[in-house]
């Protein structure tokens, strides 16, 4: 440690045997830094701020039934395209003097300049929002010209952001509404191709009962049901034949006048007087009597009558009942009924199980085709369904667009200059204070520099440890300076004097500080 700050004790020593060097270096180094510093010219600022507002009450109402506006994106483009060569041109035109006479070399060094110190900054909006703040910032040697190009810029910003979205807008819906001529047109194609489809294979399209295998499997089954029910209705026929055949079509009247399934009343009577006459006569003559043989004939007659009769009542001759004097039997004839019903049921369904054994026949024969047709219907739908929902969506984007520019006439995004052109009166740059007193630390760090080097290119020994660690020999004795009171008087005045020289230096720094405006402004006067 203590062989360190020997080591330091040396150098400074050293470097202070040049220090007048140092001195003259120094004043050299900040005289000419100010003087740089001084003659720099002035850089004035002029700015504007504008807020773009998608948040009033008209965005919110038409907001999901309107197409929503990107305004910030729109004046993020607008803010790309002001630093580009058309539009600094349109404002180095109008806001810069001389920009018209100018040749082309220094027409593009202004332009140049002028996307080198314009800046369009968007700030504040919210987090995960965009901005809706727009900072116009332009910094320029004349106050007056940074105003201008800020007050164009501004202008531009405004009628570009709007003009590109109204343009935006009117290009969207000349779009939209091509392509709405153009599937309008592809709709009607469709639908008279299908229209013609389904009348070229009528009864081959799917219809509300599904496809081919879908109607093909639901006949088949609708057959067995068929041949059930055929089956029920014959069983209960057969059993009705069963029950009307032991039934008696007739029955007596209330009077007991014979036998209901014998005959009529008066016929069965005298059919009976008629045999008890003949075995009567049998009793007394032979068979070959002519009483005998005309009873037997009347007999005869008188049976064969009776037959008519009952078959005439089981035709239901309703003369012959009363002549009769039987009733139908109510029985046999509710079997009757119900049998007459029942042929009707079987002859019904052998009727449809024939239908529907002709018509799976039928649809047996277009197994081939069926299914190509399906398949045709099918694409034509499938085509006719995608051009219509891209016809209906152009339509409902449509009238969205109209909606939102009814909209954004009305002020759904608004507009405001928070702050117009606005100019400061001192300058931004440079920063004169600053840089007079790195000037002034340079200086002084170039003299220690140089009075440094200067010590390491003409060194000398000042100290036994020096002359030690060169010579790697032992030093035996250091004699000692003994100065008089004359040199010791001369040493203080150097000082003095030298620190007379830094106290001024520091007093030139602090004057210039103070005096830097006015200097500065007296400095380009000249200079102009």
């Amino acid at each position: 440690m203590n062989a360190a700050l020997e080591f330091i004790l040396e150098q400074i020593r050293g470097v202070w045997r040049f220090r007048w060097t140092a001195m003259l270096v120094a004043w050299i180094v900040c005289l000419l830094g100010w003087l740089v510093v001084l003659v720099m010219p002035d850089t004035y600022s002029a700015w504007a701020r504008v807020y773009v507002d998608t948040r009033t009450r008209l965005s919110q109402v038409t907001q999901g039934i309107g197409v929503a506006s990107n305004i910030a994106a729109q004046a993020e483009g607008v803010r790309e395209a002001l630093l580009g060569g058309p539009q600094l041109q349109k404002v180095a035109r109008l806001a810069i003097p001389g920009y018209a006479t100018a040749s082309s070399g220094q027409q593009a060094a202004i332009i140049e300049g002028l996307r080198t110190r314009l800046q369009v900054e968007a700030t504040g909006g919210e987090r995960n929002q965009p901005a809706d703040l727009y900072t116009i910032t332009y910094a320029d040697q004349d106050r007056q010209t940074a105003h201008r190009v800020v007050d164009q810029l501004l202008k531009l910003f405004l009628a570009n952001a709007i003009g590109s979205s109204q343009e935006g807008s009117e290009q969207a819906q000349q779009f939209l509404t091509q392509q709405i001529a153009e599937y309008d047109k592809k709709l009607a194609a469709a639908e008279s191709r299908l229209a013609d489809f389904k009348r070229q294979y009528a009864g081959l399209v799917p219809g509300a009962t599904g496809d081919y295998f879908t109607r093909l499997h639901g006949d088949t089954d609708d057959l067995d049901k068929d041949r059930s029910a055929l089956t029920v209705a014959e069983q209960k026929r057969d059993e009705l034949h069963r029950q009307l055949s032991s039934e008696e079509p007739l029955m007596g009247s209330s009077s007991g006048r014979g036998n209901g399934a014998a005959g009529g009343g008066d016929t069965s009577s005298a059919i009976r007087e008629t045999q008890a006459r003949l075995d009567d006569l049998l009793l007394r003559f032979t068979d070959k009597h002519p009483d005998v043989i005309a009873a037997r004939r009347t007999l005869e007659d008188l049976k064969k009558r009776q037959q008519i009769e009952i078959a005439a009542v089981r035709r239901g001759d309703q003369t012959a009942i009363a002549a009769s004097g039987l009733a139908a039997n109510p029985v046999y004839q509710g079997i009757k009924l119900q049998l007459s019903q029942a042929d009707v049921e079987v002859a019904a369904a052998r009727r449809r199980l024939a239908d529907r054994e002709g018509k799976i026949a039928e649809l047996r024969k277009m197994i081939n085709t069926a299914p190509a047709v399906e398949a045709e219907y099918a694409r034509l739908n499938r085509d006719y369904d995608v051009t219509r929902g891209q016809y209906q969506a152009l339509v409902e984007r449509l009238n969205r667009a109209k909606l939102s520019d009814k909209a954004e006439a009305t002020g759904v995004v608004r507009f405001e200059v928070v702050e117009p052109p606005t100019g400061s009166n001192q300058p931004i740059s440079p920063d004169r204070i600053r840089l007079i007193l790195v000037v002034l630390l340079g200086g002084l760090a170039a003299g220690i520099g140089v009075a440094y080097l200067m010590h390491q290119l003409r060194p000398v020994f000042v100290s036994a440890r020096q002359l030690t660690e060169l010579t790697q020999l032992p030093v035996l004795g250091v004699v000692s300076m003994t100065w008089l009171e004359r040199h010791k008087a001369q040493a203080r005045r150097a000082v003095q004097v030298y620190s007379m020289a830094v106290a001024v230096l520091i007093a030139v720094a602090a004057v210039t500080l103070l005096t830097q405006s006015a200097t500065s402004h007296f400095l380009h006067g000249l200079i102009a």
